[in-house]
């Protein structure tokens, strides 16, 4: 069997573990139906290339859209006696222009220009005010924010602690195999 092959196996069952094990606290505190928005977060940080880099600017940029959203909703409130299209369209088309604006354009090389996390937390402040799970209790933006953090942390404990393992049974030489372009000599281990 091929050293990635085995390194994905062990990623793999760690990750089965850990990410069950992880998820358990919010069961026990009255918020299992929200575990979903740990996977969010993973699928996040998985899609920008599993880069500890970039997890500062994802910590700043959700709150952010969590912001832009609460604005957002605001506006709704002092237009609701115009008709049903300026809010839902008009509005809408101005604040994702003016997101994309400041966020991709004036502020492009800072923490403050990750689009893809501000999203997250614009689109995730949506539809948990937008729609209540069943026999789940209400969240804040500070919940949101908190789920957002405990998934980051899942999301850096199954990549350091899958790290480890391999490690620990492949040897250190096992990322150039799995990551890298290298091909692997015939092994039997």
């Amino acid at each position: 069997m091929s050293i990635k092959r085995k390194a994905l196996l062990i990623q793999g069952a760690f990750g089965a573990v850990i990410l069950t094990l992880l998820m358990q606290p919010m069961g026990a505190l009255g918020f299992a139906n929200y575990n979903w928005m740990l996977f969010v977060v993973l699928l996040l940080f998985f899609a920008m290339g599993a880069d500890f880099k970039k997890i500062p600017s994802m910590i700043v940029c959700y709150p952010i859209g969590i912001l832009w959203a609460m604005l957002n909703g605001i506006l709704i409130g002092a237009l609701k006696d115009l008709p049903p299209w300026t809010s839902g369209v008009g509005l809408t088309i101005v604040v994702i222009f003016c997101i994309l604006t400041v966020h991709e354009n004036l502020l492009r090389d800072t923490i403050f220009a990750n689009i893809p996390a501000l999203f997250l937390g614009l689109a995730e402040t949506f539809f948990i005010f937008s729609i209540h799970p069943a026999n789940a209790p209400a969240i804040t933006p500070f919940h949101l924010f908190g789920f957002f953090i405990y998934g980051m942390i899942m999301s850096v404990v199954l990549v350091v602690g899958g790290g480890i393992l391999c490690n620990i049974f492949l040897g250190k030489e096992w990322p150039k195999y799995v990551f890298g372009r290298q091909e692997e000599k015939q092994q039997t281990v």
